[in-house]
């Protein structure tokens, strides 16, 4: 019998599941689950199954669903961060925030990008398996967006909405992460920061400043970092 595994299917009708080829491939393939063995498996929206396969091949399997559970849906975190030139340096901050339940992950080209287009269809692979990996049951939406777009984020929407600036003059009147209540939107420059008149146009659509203290951070730590601190001061 394999070990604690953790799959996912979109394609859920009544007490029964269907698997794609990637899900076959790790599952019948390299784990060698058979037909009758008991797997765990989440549609990423917040469920989280049991069920026995049904049937199997290289390219699907199926199983018959046994129980289901509805996880409680954290505090929503949704995380904005600036486009990288390093595509690694953006999945590995994908990964750890899907670990830590971010529900959305927006790419925001901005004036200090460095590059244009996200692979919005590696990012989504790279969530998919770290919720898989890290026994999650919510996969996080992810797109890209420009910045004027960004800006437009969450109108009507009760989030706490802040972007973090490395150069804002006033830091005592700065948001700081131990008073954001959630749900929040955190907003994260890419190198070189945003511009200031980046920052003034978020800040005259809702945005506050958040406070990240003294010391520099790459963009994809102060992202992890923040959110890992959220999900910890609102356990």
């Amino acid at each position: 019998m394999p070990g604690h595994f953790t799959f996912y299917s979109n394609q859920i009708e009544g007490d029964m599941a269907w698997f794609s080829e990637a899900e076959a491939k790790h599952a019948i393939q390299v784990l060698r689950y058979g037909v009758g063995e008991k797997i765990e498996f989440t549609n990423g929206l917040g469920i989280r199954f049991e069920g026995e396969i049904a049937t199997t091949s290289k390219k699907d399997f199926s199983a018959k669903i046994t129980s289901r559970v509805e996880e409680n849906k954290p505090n929503s975190i949704h995380l904005f961060m600036g486009v990288l030139k390093a595509g690694d340096r953006m999945e590995w901050a994908v990964e750890k925030c899907t670990e830590l339940g971010v529900e959305t992950i927006v790419f925001v080209s901005t004036k200090n990008s460095e590059r244009a287009k996200v692979n919005l269809e590696r990012m989504n692979k790279v969530a998919m398996s770290a919720m898989k990996q890290s026994h999650g049951a919510f996969l996080p939406e992810i797109l890209q967006l420009t910045f004027d777009e960004s800006m437009r984020w969450g109108d009507g929407k009760k989030s706490n909405k802040v972007i973090a600036y490395c150069e804002f003059a006033e830091m005592d009147q700065a948001e700081k992460i131990k008073d954001l209540a959630l749900p929040a939107a955190v907003f994260i420059g890419p190198e070189g920061d945003f511009t200031r008149e980046e920052v003034e146009k978020a800040y005259s659509n809702g945005w506050k400043i958040l406070m990240l203290g003294d010391q520099i951070l790459r963009s994809e730590t102060a992202a992890v970092s923040v959110t890992a601190a959220l999900r910890m001061l609102h356990l």
